[in-house]
């Protein structure tokens, strides 16, 4: 009975731990859901007519995207896809946040640019197309990935990973106060219950 209980609570903490790819993955954090649905009877054309017109634009979309990237004639290309698709739904995360704060054009021409700035450090842009396209990756992440290489070399040195760790924390610090920076210039044209709602959200905190 104890060995069947413990096999349920690795279980369970392996499942858990999709939740740590999520900020890492805001991209594609719908599509998985839709890919599945799009595989059953839905997948099928004029499946989707009962349901909502957002799902079937956003099913669309996934199925779309499967397509392209099936077609695709090099690594570059798909690069190119992943980038746009994440390019897009970052767009769709900007405006979901806007329809939570029920806002008019007028004052959200105002927000959307700071709401915008502490997305970006909340969600850093994910890295698609491997190490040769680091470029894409925010101060820490690229940090990460150079202590990652440092640890996978056997002969680096205690002083080589001391440095790639020192610099992983600074970069960590600078881009703590930056968040907190931009935090705080967004709170500032926020009213009560709008900074309610964007502490929900996980924007601010």
């Amino acid at each position: 009975m104890k060995r069947r209980e413990q096999s349920g609570l690795l279980n369970k903490n392996k499942s858990s731990g999709v939740a740590i790819s999520r900020r890492a993955a805001i991209a594609s954090s719908g599509a998985i859901a839709l890919c599945a649905m799009s595989g059953g009877a839905l997948g099928q054309e004029g499946g989707f007519s009962g349901l909502p017109k957002e799902i079937q634009e956003r099913m669309a979309k996934s199925r779309e995207f499967s397509e392209r990237m099936r077609n695709a004639g090099s690594d570059e290309e798909r690069t190119r896809i992943m980038e746009e698709r994440a390019a897009r739904e970052r767009t769709r995360a900007i405006e979901d946040v806007r329809g939570q704060l029920e806002i008019a054009e007028a004052e959200w021409s105002v927000l959307k640019p700071r709401v915008e700035a502490v997305y970006r450090l909340v969600h850093p842009q994910p890295q698609f197309g491997g190490p040769g396209n680091m470029g894409s990756m925010s101060p820490v992440d690229r940090s990460k990935n150079e202590l990652r290489q440092m640890l996978a070399s056997k002969d680096a040195s205690a002083d080589q990973i001391k440095a790639k760790l020192t610099a992983l924390r600074v970069a960590q610090e600078q881009s703590r106060q930056e968040l907190t920076k931009a935090r705080q210039q967004l709170r500032q044209i926020l009213t009560i219950r709008q900074e309610a709602v964007l502490v929900l959200s996980e924007l601010l905190d």
